[in-house]
């Protein structure tokens, strides 16, 4: 016997998940507030620059092969959540190189087989949990792309990585598009 949602019932579900949303992220911004910011970071996760994509499968327990594309290894992990938002992660082991030196993790929104609730506000709650983590960004700039697409890009710099957060929405459809967090290592 399945459940019937009618309209009310989904609206209160639904507001019920943006405020455990709020909810983690008040409790992350308490948890990280006085903490000092890194003077450096050296990867994400599990991830070291350094690293081999080799090691990246044992470390996460990864049974697929990377695939090769554009001359650069890439190994699909896990899906994981970020402060709630569920995201696909993704290393990269550059050309000519075993070594990883880039971390990108995704969200779409929009789409039939993204989360229910993905979209671009999720880009909003990125940005304040780096900002908490690693203080504020080297640079921020909105512009218009290709077919007036709205692009938002936050890079933050460190001596070892770069990371930037990007935000690319539709804009006809503004509940349609990706969110990218990109760590990518500096000079390996």
């Amino acid at each position: 016997m399945g459940m019937v949602v009618r309209p009310a019932q989904k609206h209160q579900r639904e507001a019920g998940m943006i405020a455990v949303r709020l909810g983690a992220l008040v409790a992350l911004a308490v948890a990280l507030r006085g903490q000092p910011k890194p003077k450096d970071v050296d990867g994400w996760d599990k991830i070291k620059w350094g690293m081999t994509i080799a090691q990246a499968r044992s470390a996460y327990g990864v049974a697929t092969q990377p695939e090769r594309k554009d001359n650069w290894t890439l190994l699909d992990l896990k899906p994981v959540k970020v402060v709630g938002i569920e995201m696909g992660v993704q290393v990269g082991a550059g050309p000519g190189s075993r070594k990883i030196t880039l971390v990108r993790l995704w969200s779409f929104f929009g789409l039939p087989s993204s989360p229910p609730l993905a979209g671009p506000q999720d880009f909003d709650t990125l940005k304040t949990m780096l900002i908490q983590k690693y203080g504020p960004p080297a640079n921020e700039e909105a512009k218009r792309g290709e077919n007036f697409r709205l692009l938002k890009t936050v890079l933050w710099t460190f001596p070892s990585t770069s990371i930037l957060l990007t935000l690319e929405q539709s804009s006809s459809l503004p509940n349609l598009g990706n969110i990218f967090v990109e760590y990518t290592a500096i000079d390996r």
